[in-house]
């Protein structure tokens, strides 16, 4: 379960939405916290697919959202962790049912309000030679600053919905991300850089270091072989259960 939650965490971070061509980003992630993995990241995204391959972690991800289902693959244990996007949501709603009863001042403590956001534009910016818009959001606790190309475009239509749909966080955790695509959704572009903090001791930069519109090799979206597969469906919803 820990590893769908920082996958779910990891993607949170990452974008925003719209519909094009297929796009790749190659960034260079760098940063502390829990979740933090510095190195190379590469983003592949396509109408219907979207991989997310980290040098770091050595975790990636691969969401089909034809077939509705997330694939978290774990090269150092040479695991693939399978979950179609009505298990994670019925996990999400059984944790969600458990924090309920969690007290307001404890959530606050933790996230901030996250029923106020803030929208500031910063100025232009470039990245990559591309002229950008600075943009910062403060929700809660957490802030975050985007250099957004605008001449860009994200291929998968209503990104921001389908992600807020697909990382379903429980309790106020959840709240902010639904909050941030939200946000962020009114973005029109693409971000080649972020910058990430406030939130349990996050403090995350990634930069685009590459960017291309080509066609995306169909062996890109290939599972590697050999590797075991695991139901997380069902390890999440049993977790979500208190059962081991």
């Amino acid at each position: 379960m820990r590893t769908l939650l920082a996958l779910a965490f990891g993607m949170a971070i990452s974008l925003v939405s719209l519909a094009a061509g297929d796009l790749t980003i190659t960034s260079q992630v760098t940063g502390k916290g829990a979740l933090a993995k510095d190195g190379s990241q590469v983003q592949y995204l396509s109408a219907t697919r979207m991989r997310i391959n980290h040098a770091g972690s050595k975790v990636d991800s691969l969401v089909d959202y034809g077939h509705e289902v997330i694939y978290s693959i774990d090269h150092g244990k040479k695991v693939i962790t399978k979950m179609t996007f009505k298990d994670m949501q019925e996990a999400m709603q059984a944790l969600e049912d458990q924090m309920a009863g969690m007290p307001e001042m404890v959530t606050k403590m933790m996230f901030g309000d996250v029923s106020e956001v803030k929208v500031e534009q910063l100025g232009p910016d470039a990245v990559l030679g591309r002229p950008c818009k600075k943009v910062r959001v403060v929700l809660g606790k957490m802030v975050e600053e985007l250099s957004i190309d605008p001449s860009l475009q994200f291929p998968i239509k209503d990104y921001a919905k389908s992600m807020a749909m697909l990382n379903r966080v429980p309790g106020p955790m959840g709240a902010l991300f639904k909050r941030v695509y939200q946000e962020t959704a009114k973005l029109k572009g693409v971000p080649l850089k972020t910058h990430i903090t406030g939130l349990m001791g996050t403090d995350v930069t990634t930069v685009a270091t590459e960017i291309s519109t080509a066609a995306i090799p169909e062996s890109t979206w290939a599972l590697p072989a050999g590797y075991t597969m695991r139901d997380g469906g069902k390890e999440m919803k049993d977790a979500a259960k208190g059962k081991r």
